[in-house]
């Protein structure tokens, strides 16, 4: 287990903030994350917040992750813990009452023990993650919107032309730009045969070149951008 946990962070760290591989990567160690034993739980109501908090908290930070004895997947648990330990803690405390994490060395300790490391092992639950899956959901969502951003801004300028230059013979305007534009952008989206009827084109016609040409088109840029289908089993 430490030898994948190392491999699994070396990736993250390796790419970009932000980056999609970097995501993907962190994606990964959260899953592993989910098996690794002795991860704080509590029954309060908002505990899945306390735990959002610390996925988008160990998302920033895994980099400043330092290994210590015995183990990568011990002191792991334990530098999570530091963490989420204080966000539980909040749920039940003041927004404006101080707070320590147990992940800070003690004062009086001159090898650099933590308080995690005085607490006994059988004193943390494994816990049900299943606020994980919801973090990673999120992730997703993020990047979904991110490339639907991407997508929109650029069939709108269309920087190569090759949207606005695929049209129909000796009908420019029934090009692919204005029809994803028409299909795809608005809301809600026109008919096809609503466009047909205006642009004065035969119906089969402007289907055929639309699923010929311009849904292909806009699939390929979309792919280009980082988006992934989802496959069928």
């Amino acid at each position: 287990m430490d030898e994948q946990l190392r491999q699994l962070i070396a990736e993250v760290c390796k790419y970009p903030p932000q980056s999609l591989a970097r995501k993907k990567a962190l994606n990964r160690l959260l899953i592993q994350i989910q098996s690794l034993p002795g991860l704080y739980k509590s029954k309060h109501p908002d505990y899945l917040h306390a735990l959002n908090r610390s996925w988008e908290w160990v998302s920033k930070n895994i980099q400043n992750f330092k290994p210590r004895p015995p183990s990568i997947e011990v002191s792991l648990v334990r530098w999570i813990n530091g963490y989420l330990y204080w966000r539980i803690k909040d749920l039940y405390a003041p927004d404006d009452k101080p707070s320590r994490s147990f992940d800070e060395p003690l004062w009086d300790d001159e090898d650099g023990e933590t308080y995690l490391d005085r607490l006994s092992a059988s004193g943390f639950c494994t816990f049900s993650l299943s606020g994980i899956d919801a973090y990673i959901e999120q992730i997703q969502n993020q990047e979904t919107q991110r490339i639907g951003l991407e997508l929109e801004q650029y069939i709108e300028s269309d920087p190569d032309g090759k949207l606005k230059n695929c049209h129909l013979k000796a009908k420019p305007e029934c090009n692919c730009m204005l029809l994803i534009q028409r299909l795809r952008l608005k809301n809600p989206p026109d008919k096809l045969a609503d466009i047909a009827r205006e642009w004065n084109v035969n119906y089969q016609t402007l289907v055929a070149h639309w699923k010929r040409n311009c849904l292909p088109m806009l699939q390929e840029i979309a792919l280009n951008l980082g988006y992934e289908p989802d496959i069928e089993p």
